[in-house]
């Protein structure tokens, strides 16, 4: 029995490390990713954030493809947030626009759009 116990242990722990780097999720999409396609197979996520030096309009969704969900913070972490998730097969169109949030400082306006397909 003292010899089996460390296997289970060995076992325990590679099978965290593996369910953990499965589930390692793709880095946030942020507004340098604007003009680009990305995939996703229904039912993954991807996470958007977008900067705080910009006052954004509601990001605004093309088709039922895809679903935008805020996400909400208690302190804020300099970004407005929202998890993207593939519902249904086919392409949407993500659309938000981001004014300046400082008069003086020179910023131009930015136009988000991401393309989404998603795939069964």
């Amino acid at each position: 029995m003292t010899r089996i116990w460390p296997l289970t242990v060995a076992f325990a722990f590679g099978s965290i490390v593996a369910v953990t780097a499965s589930a390692a999720d793709r880095p946030p999409l942020t507004q340098a990713a604007s003009g680009k396609v990305i995939r996703l197979a229904k039912g993954e996520e991807a996470t958007l954030r977008l900067s705080n030096r910009w006052r954004w309009s509601e990001p605004a969704v093309s088709t039922k493809a895809v679903e935008l969900t805020p996400v909400e913070y208690f302190v804020d972490p300099g970004f407005r947030e929202w998890t993207i998730g593939a519902h249904r097969t086919g392409r949407a169109t993500i659309r938000a626009l981001g004014r300046p949030s400082c008069s003086p400082c020179g910023l131009a306006t930015r136009r988000f759009i991401l393309t989404v397909v998603v795939a069964p």
